[in-house]
């Protein structure tokens, strides 16, 4: 499983410079979809439930399941 190297996600959220005004929570789902190639939901849940940060992001936002990630990420992309 990928793990979340947090300095690739420095540069790359200031390479990103937050375009589409994305929370940093949106712009690691962003981060995570473009380092590893459009992996599906579950794996994403697992990355993230995996580091202990970005748990608690997850936890922050409610999210328990991949349907409730699905569901976040479609009005992400929505906009």
């Amino acid at each position: 499983m990928t793990q979340i190297n947090w300095n690739q996600f420095k540069v790359f959220k200031q390479e990103y410079s937050n375009r589409m005004g994305f929370d940093n929570f949106q712009l690691l789902l962003e981060f995570i979809r473009s380092v590893d190639n459009l992996i599906s939901p579950d794996e994403m849940l697992d990355i993230l439930m995996d580091d202990e940060l970005s748990r608690q992001m997850v936890e922050k936002r409610g999210i328990s399941d991949v349907i409730q990630l699905e569901e976040h990420l479609y009005q992400q992309y929505r906009r």
